[in-house]
């Protein structure tokens, strides 16, 4: 009987502990780590205005992949441009672009296999900007995202 007892309370233990691991997301971003962190927009200062936020849909799998962020830290006189991965994308390394053009100045971007975001952040006041994000389909091969062919936020 005790036996039994002790195998009951393992087999219990070990699947609370696998609900446990299984309902945590693997280590997901947030907007605001990712303007803070080196790797991201790289305000210590954590301060910003979103001035634009797009979501990428995956249409053909019916499904989120990430969201662009266009956004503005007065501090440092830049913008940021963030393609975050979210859902079944987030924590799966895959392709991912998050690209920042100023008029008259080099395009900046920030391209690679990430698993969580991509940004592209560069001195940016008085100069209209562009941007794009680009997350690769998890399932079905194909690249989708955000282009924007109009200069914006010129002031």
């Amino acid at each position: 009987m005790s036996r039994l007892l002790v195998r009951i309370g393992l087999g219990l233990g070990l699947v609370l502990a696998s609900m446990a691991f299984v309902a945590s997301p693997a280590s997901a971003h947030t907007i605001a780590q990712a303007v803070v962190s080196d790797q991201g927009c790289g305000w210590a200062n954590g301060s910003y205005t979103q001035l634009k936020r797009e979501d990428i849909w995956d249409d053909k799998n019916n499904m989120p992949l990430g969201e662009v962020y266009v956004l503005w830290n007065g501090t440092y006189q830049e913008n940021c441009v963030v393609t975050l991965r979210v859902g079944r994308a987030d924590g799966v390394a895959g392709y991912t672009e998050a690209v920042l053009e100023r008029q008259g100045k080099a395009i900046v971007k920030d391209v690679g296999n990430y698993a969580h975001f991509a940004a592209a952040s560069a001195k940016a006041a008085g100069t209209c900007i562009r941007w794009t994000g680009y997350i690769k389909r998890l399932y079905g091969g194909g690249i989708t995202g955000i282009t924007t062919t109009r200069w914006q936020f010129c002031d």
